[in-house]
């Protein structure tokens, strides 16, 4: 029989963000998949990625939407490598999205979920023109997310709720190194609260996190538990954390040594106002750790409250951190701190919902559903 050929394009391949984070892990997907001829074109790749090294994907370079003075150039890509193609999957780029037109066809086209809207509104979904003239289907990596582009285009049919998936292998408990700390000049001792972001924003909640540290400083039950933040933080917050001796902020870090950051923590904390997945959520979760998260956006869909984790009420009314997110972000910590058992169980939970629900395998079997339909 023959295999269903998926068309992947996309500005690059390297999971920088999260929406290229997706990209990768649905490469990956596809790339595990017997029946699936996939192809990829794109700007670049990450040769550590599996989808690169297994020789499954037929690789293409040279697509580059974002350049103007290369449309002639991406537009004789797309057609040499639209031959024989089924499916076109358009994961994230709306200036992607755009080019792809061109080759549709007769083909069918799924698109999302980090296609950014067209620039003629303002909100935060895709809209009539998206879903109705630029794709066959759409994916969502979240039911938030779903429930607020079906709200908004009032369109269910082309809509799929598709997860996210992650490299449960990369990011596993098996790479904890309790000595990892030492290089950071951090203490052995002693629990480790650890909080990742890519790129601080007031969504993040680092600002209520330090706070959160800042209270647990002052208080007995506090002593010996050190506050780890990796990613790019704000001036204003270096500045408040260097005058806290519980706070280590360690910049941003390379996949590797994440996962090992990850593994060698004993909680994670993801302090976000909004997350349209949650993919920091997920990491902690694969990497078993008791992890406390916002109530909010994607996160609900990852952690079970009190089975894989613990979600906390510190999103106000206006949709920004309330006033007392700090102290209520100390309390759960201050609570896991002191009941080890229910902290490993949690960890030990949330390690087997990622892997039976979030790996890339199981994006795998989710991605296959959906293009199938096509």
């Amino acid at each position: 029989m023959k295999p269903l050929t998926v068309l992947v394009a996309v500005d690059h391949a390297v999971g920088i963000t999260g929406p290229h984070r997706n990209v990768v892990s649905s490469l990956n997907a596809l790339a595990s998949l017997e029946g699936v001829a996939v192809r990829l074109l794109c700007g670049r790749i990450d040769e550590r990625e599996y989808y690169a090294r297994s020789g499954r994907v037929d690789i293409h370079l040279g697509f580059d939407p974002h350049m103007p003075g290369a449309f002639w150039a991406n537009l004789r890509s797309l057609h040499k490598c639209s031959h024989g193609v089924d499916v076109i999957y358009c994961p994230t780029g709306l200036k992607s999205l755009l080019y792809l037109q061109s080759i549709r066809g007769g083909r069918k086209l799924v698109a999302g979920p980090n296609v950014t809207p067209l620039p003629i509104r303002r909100v935060d979904s895709p809209g009539w023109v998206e879903l109705n003239l630029l794709c066959d289907l759409w994916l969502e990596a979240s039911r938030a997310r779903y429930e607020h582009v079906m709200r908004y285009t009032g369109n269910h049919r082309k809509l799929r709720l598709v997860h996210h998936g992650l490299d449960t292998e990369l990011f596993t408990p098996a790479r904890r190194k309790r000595e990892i700390w030492s290089k950071y000049g951090i203490a052995l001792d002693g629990l480790k609260v650890l909080c990742v972001v890519r790129r601080e924003r007031p969504l993040k909640g680092v600002p209520q996190l330090v706070e959160a540290a800042e209270i647990l400083g002052r208080s007995p039950r506090g002593r010996g538990v050190d506050f780890v933040i990796v990613g790019e933080l704000l001036p204003a917050t270096l500045e408040r954390a260097a005058r806290l001796s519980n706070v280590h902020c360690l910049g941003v870090r390379e996949r590797d040594e994440l996962a090992d950051i990850y593994a060698s923590a004993d909680i994670a904390v993801v302090p976000s106002t909004w997350e349209g997945f949650g993919f920091t959520v997920l990491e902690a979760m694969a990497s078993g750790l008791a992890v406390v998260a916002s109530r909010t956006g994607g996160i609900v869909d990852l952690i079970e409250h009190g089975v894989s984790g613990v979600l906390i009420e510190i999103v106000g009314s206006s949709g920004s951190h309330r006033p007392d997110a700090g102290a209520i972000i100390a309390t759960a910590i201050t609570e896991l701190m002191e009941d080890e058992a229910r902290r490993e169980l949690l960890g030990r939970n949330a390690r087997r919902r990622a892997v039976e629900h979030f790996s890339e395998a199981a994006l795998a079997k989710r991605l296959l559903a959906v293009l199938s339909e096509c």
